[in-house]
């Protein structure tokens, strides 16, 4: 079934890649069924096992995203474009607060159908800290709409609330940012990934498939909010691009440009007499 998934991923990300329609999503997972001898009601009724245990699915997809990344390695992906801070846990600044299962599977129905989470901010957070969710989304449907929410709500020193809310409805990497400006500091953050049931049959498998979660806080050092007199009597130098400092005074004073003419200058030029002219 990993081997299966893994072709299956591949193939859908060509997809996508390549321009989606429905008739070729059907083509290329008709293709994986064919590679490994398997048909697609059994494809189907595997993923509808999966929906009742989705721990075992869970277990598979942490294989999955290993092999997802080492593959993307093979073909030359850097590791900035891999990670996405996923590989942040402490730097300076910049720190990964997510405690939670970096994977996460879930299907419409209760009690798998939502993942919350909540994390309380410490001495280490600072006014003005940003946060930045970050994760991938993989949709497993047979049929129905692709329909997830992700929310995240941060309470602030003066019991204030931010909350973003996103839809989740494709697959792809997907962030949502909080920036708390300048003068608050985070006491608590709460947040939950909610998979929406709408109106498909109870036969008809749906799942979502979260990867490479990551909660990332930054530390937003903010410019100085008042200007000593030397810099406001000598701004910033002038800079070429690529280049040295420039001084303004080196820079060679250009002539004022001449007055416009006038039509009636261009007449008296051309020797017109007054009396002639318009």
């Amino acid at each position: 079934m990993e081997d299966m998934l893994y072709d299956y991923h591949l193939s859908m990300a060509m997809v996508s890649r390549d321009g989606y329609t429905a008739v070729r999503e059907k083509a290329f997972k008709l293709a994986v069924m064919k590679k490994y001898g398997v048909s697609e009601e059994k494809f189907d009724r595997s993923l509808q096992y999966y929906m009742r245990h989705t721990e075992k699915l869970h277990d598979i997809y942490v294989d999955l995203t290993k092999r997802l990344e080492n593959e993307a390695r093979a073909q030359g992906a850097s590791e900035s474009e891999l990670a996405q801070y996923g590989d942040i846990t402490s730097k300076g600044d910049t720190t990964d607060i997510w405690h939670g299962s970096r994977s996460l599977v879930l299907s419409p129905y209760a009690p798998v159908d939502r993942e919350t989470f909540e994390i309380k901010a410490d001495t280490a957070y600072h006014k003005g800290d940003r946060l930045l969710l970050s994760f991938d989304s993989q949709f497993l449907i047979q049929d129905g709409m692709r329909d997830a929410v992700v929310v995240l709500a941060v309470t602030y020193s003066n019991d204030s609330i931010n909350t973003q809310y996103q839809h989740i409805s494709s697959d792809s990497h997907q962030t949502m940012t909080i920036d708390s400006g300048d003068s608050l500091r985070i006491k608590d953050i709460r947040g939950y990934f909610l998979m929406l049931r709408g109106q498909q049959p109870t036969t008809t498998f749906k799942m979502l498939v979260l990867s490479n979660i990551h909660l990332v806080r930054m530390h937003i050092r903010r410019g100085e909010g008042v200007q000593n007199a030397d810099s406001l009597q000598n701004p910033d130098p002038i800079r070429t691009i690529g280049g040295e400092p420039v001084n303004p005074q080196a820079i060679p004073e250009q002539p004022a440009a001449p007055p416009a003419r006038t039509p009636a200058d261009a007449m008296r030029e051309r020797g017109i007499p007054e009396r002639n002219r318009p």
